[in-house]
């Protein structure tokens, strides 16, 4: 693809992070995940067996004929790509998820059925709180192929995405004084994180071993709530703590 993956990603960063509506959010998204070849998104919260999608969903992207049956019809319980949800961390493609087991026919039927809707292909990320999984944000599309580098930044862009839906919905403030400061150090490991650096590459960048870089992005993790690197980067751009 020509665009610049990078700068594509911290482009909808930087935009999304002063916005304060739902639907501005939503535009933004569109316009970044179309640059990646998708056209349409979902995030949402997974209910428990039994229950209504519709209260879990916290940004459509879909055409609203698809999010009527999808919900009506209780899919999200059926349907392949979130079952595969509740079995990894890693986001990962929906031909990935379909060739991960057998599906039966409804499983088929509703991967059939989001291709009339032009969603053939998608990528999907879980998202992991310190509580476990907490959410899916899911991009589709029609044809798509995605580069390692390019599913970090799709990977990154649906944490950034759900994480500041979460904070319009709850109007928590984290970002104030309250908020547990990084340290110097700290904040020098996560900017490395955030340029694509090992622990290892930190190391060596900063005269620190590799053992002293882990334990200050533990750190950091820990004042951020963020399990994963991806989601230590995220989280401290979102809460203005590296720019």
């Amino acid at each position: 693809m020509g665009h610049s993956i990078t700068d594509d990603m911290f482009r909808f960063v930087d935009c999304v992070r002063h916005l304060e509506d739902h639907d501005a959010i939503a535009n933004e998204l569109f316009k970044t995940v179309r640059s990646f070849g998708f056209s349409s998104f979902g995030i949402s919260g997974l209910p428990q067996p039994g229950e209504s999608l519709e209260p879990y969903f916290l940004l459509s992207g879909w055409q609203s004929e698809w999010f009527d049956r999808y919900v009506g019809n209780d899919y999200v319980h059926l349907d392949p790509v979130v079952a595969h949800t509740t079995r990894t961390d890693t986001p990962f493609t929906w031909d990935e998820a379909c060739s991960a087991r057998r599906l039966g026919a409804k499983a088929r039927r509703i991967m059939d059925e989001a291709t009339e809707f032009g969603m053939r292909q998608g990528f999907t990320v879980p998202i992991y709180s310190l509580n476990g999984l907490s959410a899916v944000v899911t991009f589709g599309g029609e044809r798509i192929e995605l580069s390692p580098r390019e599913r970090g930044a799709l990977h990154m862009i649906a944490i950034y995405a759900h994480s500041q839906i979460k904070r319009l919905l709850t109007r928590r403030d984290d970002e104030g004084d309250s908020a547990t400061p990084f340290s110097l150090r700290e904040r020098e490991c996560v900017l490395w994180c955030a340029a694509g650096k090992t622990n290892w590459e930190i190391g060596r960048i900063t005269g620190l071993s590799e053992k002293t870089v882990e334990a200050y992005l533990r750190n950091a993790s820990a004042k951020v709530g963020a399990i994963n690197r991806a989601q230590l980067v995220a989280e401290s751009l979102r809460q203005r703590r590296i720019s």
